[in-house]
């Protein structure tokens, strides 16, 4: 843990035809639409008492997308944020007196 950087992804998807987004943060350099569909299937329906929702561990990238596909998880877009304004960074001119 110590010496490795959190990275944050934006994922932007179809939930049930409604569009969604998502900030994940990753130890990982890169997020691949399969990792950030297996985030998402875990985040709608981790509390589900039926546990074949989802993907088995060892799953490839397509039988991820299409069990994603299968809960209503669709056209996933994930982008790497390169900057993140912390809370009081604001630029100047933004600011009030």
């Amino acid at each position: 843990m110590f010496g490795k950087s959190m990275h944050k992804f934006e994922v932007n998807y179809l939930f049930q035809n409604e569009p969604r987004n998502h900030l994940i943060d990753s130890q990982e350099e890169r997020m691949s639409k399969a990792s950030a569909a297996r985030h998402l299937i875990e985040l709608h329906n981790g509390d589900a008492e039926n546990s074949l929702v989802m993907p088995e561990a060892g799953a490839d990238e397509g039988k991820i997308l299409e069990q994603a596909e299968v809960i209503g998880i669709t056209d996933i877009r994930v982008t790497k944020l390169v900057h993140e304004h912390k809370p009081g960074t604001t630029p100047g001119h933004y600011q009030q007196p």
